[in-house]
């Protein structure tokens, strides 16, 4: 029988032993990244680091809870799946929002604001009316015509909430009565005869003819008003540097 060498044993041995030990410090080391890797998906999912507050600056009209919902966003949404982008486009999908910025800040807040469509008269859609902004962007459909407001009697035709409006009269009628005094909107009513582009403004009949210069027109026409016009007069404003006045003819009773 053949016995090892006991130098050859031990050598055998403590070789074994190095392996042994290696492998466990390589287990370890795995066990410690994976603990680490666990912590730090756990923490960057805890409450610590998830939303903690959402502020909404500038909606009126519009209702960010509603798309913020939907996304399922809101306090205790992990700000790691929070996308600024996507609340964004999510926000600017209400006819009322005219651009939203969302801003993200960690640990976890959400600081939204809105811009929102600034409403300027209802337009004539067939038998109704639609609310209509500043960029002739269709609001909603309006309930009813206050006699306090302005109106554009142009009929557009059936249009969907969303949708922008390009008939350049009616793009003319927005820009007139959003600078015509306030006091000068209530009442005024904005109308196409023919070729060109009307308004009766206090009981004034206007013509205003190609939508252009209506900023101007809007200027000169407050002040015609304001040096006391004869009532029912008549105003002329395709030049507006040269208004024309008409004043109201006298009505001649017929003889008996």
């Amino acid at each position: 029988m053949t016995t090892m060498e006991p130098r050859v044993a031990e050598r055998r041995r403590s070789v074994s032993e190095d392996r042994a030990r290696r492998r466990l410090r390589w287990i370890l080391l795995a066990i410690v990244v994976v603990a680490v890797a666990a912590f730090g998906f756990w923490m960057i999912r805890s409450p610590f680091l998830s939303i903690s507050t959402v502020e909404i600056t500038g909606a009126e009209r519009s209702d960010p809870a509603v798309a913020l919902n939907v996304l399922g966003v809101g306090v205790g949404t992990p700000t790691i799946d929070v996308r600024a982008s996507t609340i964004e486009r999510a926000l600017e999908a209400d006819t009322w929002v005219a651009s939203a910025d969302v801003t993200l800040a960690w640990p976890g807040s959400i600081v939204i604001t809105i811009k929102e469509h600034v409403p300027v008269a209802p337009v004539r859609s067939g038998d109704t009316w639609v609310l209509v902004s500043e960029e002739t962007t269709v609001l909603e459909e309006a309930a009813g015509v206050s006699p306090d407001s302005a109106i554009v009697d142009i009929d557009v035709g059936s249009v969907v909430a969303g949708s922008l409006i390009d008939d350049p009269f009616v793009a003319g009628s927005v820009v007139f009565i959003t600078a015509l005094r306030p006091d000068l909107t209530v009442g005024a009513v904005l109308f196409r005869d023919g070729d060109g582009l009307f308004a009766t403004v206090a009981g004034h009949r206007v013509r205003l003819g190609r939508p252009v210069d209506l900023e101007a027109q809007a200027t000169v026409l407050a002040t015609l008003i304001d040096s006391g016009l004869a009532e029912g007069a008549s105003i002329d404003l395709i030049a507006p540097l040269r208004p024309a006045v008409t004043n109201p003819q006298p009505q001649v009773e017929d003889e008996q």
